[in-house]
């Protein structure tokens, strides 16, 4: 594809340009970034890639370095699995010598990668990894400018329900850290608003998915929460359509987001795709301030193509608070980075980053950004939620 083109030749420029990935020039200060470059979730690797890139002109163009020197951004790739997360980010530590890592998209990496991070005393910025347990450890060292799990449930998906006036929702829930949490605060939400609802647990991987929809369909749904990363979640739709489920007796919203927005998405699914909702960060229409118009703008001028995966401008974001912190600190000591990195207060793509300090809980080092929720109508992304900045009518059938 000619985008992919115009991303080799613009990766191939920022290694004489940046230093990106691994130059090794005393001008430069390297970041890390961690995140699955390689298998079911690689798709967001790419997704990194454009982002770095586009951070990269930003922060080594506009803003004229870092203290007088190129960023360098080394990218360790996770693959999805928590052992090859934690071998990547400790020898980003030791052996690249990177002052501050950013990314991630897995809670299971992250959670691997936590105790890394205090042993080190590495500050570690998550991005996409959205488990309350990465910040509910309380480290001094971790932080996340990005969705957690009890966000997403109070502040968009329990609102969703409650102002579309949905009466019995189906839960189906991968078995991992990240699906296990977010099905458990959705259960306790639900509870407490009153509305009726029934669990059933899968595989993430999982490409068979019709004895979960048999129970599903025996509940008689009207909606049905699907949190599944990856291409399980394409094989639930098509499955759940071809049943007669989705949509004709009940919608689907997918509670990870970036699947829907994969360009296997409408391979998996065909029709049946129509009408499936997701959870997003970005939208066209959307622009929640003038970093979030800058980067569309940027992104469409470098690529070719309207920005579609939000991810890109996530590792975008947290590559500008790095930048940020490290400047504030005027030093790449850790200690120093971790006391500027508690004191931001910066707009980003998604608004302005101001972590939390209360130590206790999840929101502790926890920024938590907006995010909508929309609905494809022939192939065509129509946000339904929030209602204040909705661009089209949820269509039901």
């Amino acid at each position: 594809m000619m985008w992919r083109k115009v991303l080799s030749v613009s990766l191939v420029l920022g290694l004489c340009l940046f230093g990106f990935a691994g130059a090794g020039s005393t001008e430069t200060i390297k970041i890390g970034v961690v995140g699955p470059r390689t298998g079911p979730a690689a798709a967001t690797g790419a997704a990194f890639e454009e982002g770095i890139a586009l951070a990269l002109d930003v922060i080594n163009g506009e803003q004229g370095g870092i203290l007088g020197k190129k960023m360098e951004v080394v990218f360790e790739d996770t693959g999805g699995t928590p052992e090859k997360a934690a071998s990547g980010f400790e020898k980003l530590i030791t052996s690249d010598k990177v002052v501050v890592t950013v990314g991630e998209s897995h809670s299971s990496c992250a959670l691997a990668e936590v105790p890394i991070a205090d042993r080190y005393k590495h500050p570690l910025i998550i991005a996409e990894a959205w488990a309350d347990d990465i910040t509910a450890k309380n480290s001094r060292y971790v932080f996340r400018a990005g969705p957690c799990n009890s966000g997403v449930v109070k502040d968009n998906l329990l609102g969703f329900i409650k102002d579309y006036g949905f009466k019995r929702v189906a839960i189906v829930a991968e078995n991992t850290d990240w699906g296990l949490g977010i099905k458990k605060l959705a259960e306790d939400g639900l509870t407490a608003m009153g509305v009726t609802f029934m669990t059933v647990e899968t595989e993430r991987q999982s490409q068979d998915h019709y004895t979960e929809l048999n129970k599903i369909s025996a509940f008689e749904p009207d909606l049905v929460l699907a949190f599944i990363y990856g291409f399980g979640v394409h094989y639930f739709i098509a499955q759940a359509n071809e049943t007669g489920l989705f949509p004709q007796k009940a919608l689907i919203l997918e509670g990870a987001g970036p699947p829907s927005l994969w360009p296997e998405f409408w391979q998996n699914v065909g029709d049946a795709g129509n009408l499936e909702l997701f959870l997003s960060r970005m939208h066209s229409k959307v622009d929640f301030n003038p970093v979030s118009k800058k980067y569309r703008e940027a992104y469409t001028k470098k690529f070719g193509k309207e920005p579609t995966d939000y991810k890109s401008r996530s590792i975008y974001d947290v590559l500008l608070v790095a930048a940020d912190a490290i400047r504030r600190a005027g030093s790449t000591d850790s200690e120093k980075i971790v006391d500027a990195l508690e004191k931001t207060h910066l707009e980003v793509g998604s608004g302005v980053v101001q972590f939390g300090l209360e130590k206790g809980d999840y929101r502790y080092h926890q920024w938590q950004p907006p995010m909508l929720i929309v609905q494809w109508q022939n192939k065509e992304q129509v946000v339904v939620y929030p209602m204040n900045v909705k661009t089209g009518e949820l269509k039901k059938k």
